[in-house]
């Protein structure tokens, strides 16, 4: 299975979490056997989820000076599970390159938002690419 897959689908679970944060593992066993996973890419899945979701609020107060004309609040779920997802990867990930992280959030959106969704997520993560990573 490709990595790519797995990555969408630990962004699927992470926005259901958005919706309803209430009994996690009850929600992760219902999704992964929804959604099988080798057991030996589980933790690629795993380290998304768990890192994107316990460090969101980190995660979001580095977004924020990146949203042009957009608050946190605003953003609609999706974007921001995007948004999230990456900037993870590309703060905590270093074998994952961040412009393949920012490509996957490209993907994601054109796959699960509107083109205009695309076009910002890839500004907000080039951005940051450039600013905080210095690229």
């Amino acid at each position: 299975m490709k990595r790519s897959l797995i990555r969408e689908y630990a962004f699927m679970f992470l926005y259901q979490l958005e919706i309803h944060s209430e009994n996690i593992p009850q929600q992760k066993e219902f999704f992964l056997a929804d959604y099988k996973i080798p057991e030996n890419q589980l933790d690629f899945f795993e380290e998304r989820v768990e890192g994107t979701y316990q460090i969101k609020e980190k995660l979001d107060h580095t977004l924020e000076p990146f949203l042009v004309k957009w608050r946190i609040e605003r953003l609609p779920k999706i974007d921001l599970t995007i948004l999230r997802l990456a900037l993870y990867e590309m703060e905590n990930e270093p074998d994952i390159p961040n412009n393949v992280a920012i490509s996957e959030a490209v993907r994601l959106a054109k796959k699960y938002s509107g083109e205009e969704s695309r076009s910002y997520i890839n500004a907000v993560l080039g951005n940051i690419n450039r600013q905080l990573f210095k690229v």
